[in-house]
C-alpha cells in the first residue's frame, strides 16, 4: 500500500460516510437522534443506522464541535484524528472491495 492508496481509501471512507449523514439529514428532518432520547430507549433503528453508516461523519462533527468550544487537548484531538482516518480507512477499504466486485474498478 502507497501513499495513494491511504488518500483514496480516506476519501472514499469520509465521503461515504458524510454522504450518507447528509441524506439521512435530509430524509429525516423531524425524527434527527438526540442523545437523550437515545440514552431513554435502548433501541432506535434510526440512529443504530447512523451510528453504523455514517459514524466517522459523526465523530469528525463531534471532535470539530468540541475542539471549537475548547474541550479538547492537542493529544486528544491527535489521538481522535487517528482514529477517525482509521475508521474511515476501514470504510474505504469496504467501499473500494465493492466496487471491485461489482467490476467499476480495474485491477
Amino acid at each position: 500500500m502507497n501513499f495513494a492508496t491511504l488518500f483514496v481509501l480516506l476519501a472514499a471512507g469520509f465521503g461515504i460516510s458524510f454522504i450518507v449523514l447528509d441524506v439521512s439529514r435530509l430524509a429525516a428532518r423531524r425524527r434527527w437522534p438526540s442523545a437523550h432520547a437515545v440514552m431513554i430507549d435502548n433501541f432506535r433503528p434510526f440512529a443504530v443506522f447512523l451510528a453504523l453508516f455514517a459514524g466517522p461523519a459523526l465523530f469528525v462533527q463531534a471532535l470539530w464541535r468540541l475542539h471549537a468550544s475548547g474541550g479538547l487537548s492537542f493529544a486528544d484531538a491527535a489521538l481522535a484524528v487517528a482514529i477517525a482516518c482509521g475508521w474511515a480507512c476501514c470504510y474505504g477499504l469496504v467501499v473500494a472491495q465493492c466496487a471491485r466486485l461489482l467490476g467499476v474498478a480495474g485491477d
